[in-house]
């Protein structure tokens, strides 16, 4: 039997190669040396523009939709109450203590921002405002954003009064920090634990259109609270409500920023919510997308 020529067999297998990529190309509709798809580019919200008077919001529109909030967190339970959401397939605003923000819930933050909720200001320690002068209410709620930005690269533009206490003169405090002063118009008052249940039914006997719901992640025992929102959400889907940030539903913007190095863990994909900003990140031109 002859030898076979070497140069030979390598031509051939080189042949053969480029047969089965050019059939592997018009099996995936790509031709053979066809430039690859572009990665996905990633935004990151760095902030929230509130917009309007200086008032206290306790709903918003009168339209089929609510704002679920959650006070008191983070807490260690706040990472079960984001999966929940998530499961569920919609966002909630989370109003924050400043002093519990510490670098333990940086992950769940981050998710909360990538997952679509909103993050809030609840003061720094969570005391009355109207017991406190206005350069101690001024600095309850500048703590609290500094903390979550600095956690988070994120400026929160919404602002919870601890027990719904305020006045006229903590609604402009927060005004002149770019924060909006949110209270609610549906209260299971979960924090007195009175069972899932009870929990539940208080809120779907309240809720209206534009509901801003208040329960809580924090200040206490939550699972009464965690175990209610699959079944509430639920109900109110079949109602055919659907469900926004408080920011949304007030017709606030979120701004993001490309990102410029790799940020999964905290980037979002388009399509971004409606109304959201998104800004060069050499900062230049903003465009706004339009409400769809």
């Amino acid at each position: 039997m002859p030898a076979r020529n070497p140069r030979v067999l390598r031509s051939a297998w080189a042949l053969a190669a480029a047969v089965v990529a050019i059939g592997a190309g018009a099996g995936t509709g790509l031709a053979l040396g066809s430039p690859k798809p572009p990665a996905p580019v990633f935004y990151r919200p760095v902030r929230c523009v509130r917009r309007g008077r200086a008032v206290a919001y306790s709903d918003g529109p009168h339209r089929k939709v609510v704002a679920l909030s959650f006070d008191d967190g983070p807490a260690p339970i706040t990472p079960s109450f984001v999966r929940m959401l998530a499961a569920q397939h919609v966002p909630a605003t989370f109003f924050m203590i400043g002093d519990q923000v510490g670098a333990q819930y940086r992950s769940t933050l981050r998710r909360e921002l990538r997952s679509g909720d909103a993050l809030g200001d609840h003061t720094y320690t969570h005391p009355d405002l109207e017991l406190l002068s206005g350069g101690e209410v001024y600095g309850q709620l500048h703590k609290t954003i500094e903390a979550i930005r600095g956690l988070t690269g994120y400026t929160p533009c919404v602002f919870r009064p601890p027990y719904g206490d305020y006045d006229q003169s903590v609604i402009d405090t927060a005004k002149s920090l770019g924060l909006a002063t949110i209270l609610w118009d549906v209260d299971p008052s979960d924090y007195t634990l009175p069972g899932t249940s009870v929990i539940e039914q208080r809120v779907l006997d309240q809720v209206q259109p534009g509901s801003i719901i208040l329960s809580h992640d924090g200040g206490g025992p939550r699972g009464e609270t965690l175990a209610a929102y699959p079944y509430i959400i639920q109900a109110l889907k079949r109602r055919g409500y659907r469900f926004e940030t408080v920011p949304q539903l007030l017709g606030f913007h979120t701004v993001y920023l490309p990102c410029v190095k790799d940020c999964k863990d905290e980037g979002v994909k388009k399509p971004l919510p409606p109304g959201s900003i998104i800004e060069a990140a050499n900062p230049a031109p903003v465009r706004q997308s339009r409400r769809g």
